[in-house]
């Protein structure tokens, strides 16, 4: 293959809508799955007659192995290919949603969503790059944020759904549902996604191993800002989870029932797709950097509202929608972020260490909420105390920018020739 002339038959290229649909697919039901723990906690909290805050090791391991799956991903990706490591991700946490719908134990649940986490994990930068690297280069940031979109239309599905669920079925067939969902989409994930990325002699897998190092995310040019977008992404990571998580239980101190307490997390997730269409539009005219600054801002606001707002349902669930439309815009703009930050054979590895750092703090947030809920703090007290670190994400978001720009101000001075209209805004 003529890899030289790679970047200019793929700017040429229309979009690939059906891998486009498949890789968000395949997000869809991992935010599904992500978040059918926190909707189910009240429910089976009562089920098993204990205490909500017992479910925080479930909850934080689950973020533990999301994590590793993201840190292993680039790796697994350069030896196997994008499609076989996007199948075998969702074969993983099909298996261990399926699985846990049987736990009878705060034990059992906790390993089995450890290994869910796996998969939860792998699949999410698998997926971005794929779908990234066969679709138009021009398209690179926005195609991103369409497939990261997946994870907040998963939680909304699940809040949505989970409602009537565990009202007519049980708790159980959250889990259920949604790995029947995995299990009808694999064959469409094997035969529709393209085999790329699958080294074929050893020099090109050699190549392939030294871009998916995490080395290359401290070349020189990069070190500064991804230390940045790791921050950022952390901070903002564990506060959504705090909420993503804990969200449900929260609510049925303002009078929820556990059967409308899941609505909490079809909030976040109306707030949540919001949010990414913000993202989308108005990346087209602002740097992203400056997008994620104002919608750290909208999180702060809305964060601020809901410590003071009374048992008003619809007005609360309406509020965090507006917290939900904030944080994952944050969450999802970090990839969108990534993908443009490093080059096409490092975005993998890229996407899945910021995202990585993400989860680290997703192992942090739910591990803060359910010790303040555990000791009985007010709601209001929880929520203010989480809009410290938007501050700090919001502050660290706006120094990244100004170095995005005085970067490609530099490249642009060198190479004039390079009109800057034409390269996605970071």
């Amino acid at each position: 293959m003529d890899t030289m002339s790679e970047p200019k038959k793929q700017e040429e290229t229309k979009p690939n809508w059906w891998v486009l649909c498949l890789a968000c697919a395949a997000i869809v039901l991992d935010g599904y799955d992500t978040v059918a723990l926190g909707v189910s906690i009240p429910a089976i909290a009562k089920d098993w007659g204990v205490a909500p805050s017992h479910f925080t090791p479930a909850l934080a391991l689950t973020s533990a192995g999301v994590a590793l799956g993201y840190l292993a991903v680039g790796r697994l990706v350069a030896k196997m290919g994008t499609r076989n490591v996007i199948f075998s991700a969702v074969v993983v946490f099909t298996l261990g949603s399926l699985l846990t719908a049987w736990s009878d134990s705060i034990l059992q649940l906790t390993i089995l969503r450890f290994v869910t986490g796996l998969g939860l994990g792998a699949v999410l930068p698998a997926a971005v790059s794929h779908a990234t690297a066969v679709n138009p280069a021009r398209l690179r940031q926005s195609i991103a944020v369409v497939v990261m979109t997946g994870i907040s239309l998963g939680a909304l599905l699940a809040g949505l759904a989970g409602s009537g669920i565990v009202g007519a079925f049980g708790w159980e067939w959250v889990f259920i549902t949604g790995a029947i969902a995995s299990a009808v989409l694999l064959p469409f994930l094997w035969f529709g996604l393209s085999a790329s990325h699958v080294s074929s002699t050893p020099i090109e897998a050699a190549e392939a191993k030294h871009h998916a190092s995490v080395a290359r995310l401290f070349d020189p040019s990069v070190r500064s800002r991804t230390l940045l977008l790791w921050a950022f992404s952390f901070l903002i990571f564990a506060v959504f989870y705090v909420f993503s998580s804990w969200l449900p239980t929260l609510l049925t101190s303002y009078g929820f029932s556990t059967g409308l307490a899941p609505l909490g997390s079809a909030a976040l997730g109306i707030g949540s797709i919001i949010g990414a269409g913000v993202l989308i539009l108005a990346s087209r005219r602002f740097r992203m950097t400056s997008v994620l600054a104002g919608t750290s801002a909208v999180a702060i606001v809305f964060l601020v509202i809901s410590a003071f707002l009374g048992p008003d349902k619809a007005l609360l669930l309406m509020v965090f929608g507006g917290v939900g439309l904030g944080l994952q815009a944050g969450m999802i703009g970090q990839a969108a972020v990534a993908v443009t930050l490093y080059p096409q054979a490092t975005v993998t590895a890229g996407v899945g260490w910021a995202a990585s750092m993400g989860r680290l703090g997703s192992v942090v947030g739910p591990i803060f909420g359910g010790v303040l809920i555990g000791l009985g703090v007010d709601t209001s007290i929880i929520v203010l105390s989480v809009c410290v670190p938007v501050i700090i994400a919001l502050v660290l978001v706006l120094i990244l920018g100004r170095i995005t720009a005085a970067n490609a101000s530099v490249a642009t001075s060198l190479h004039p020739a390079k009109s800057p209209l034409t390269a996605p805004r970071t």
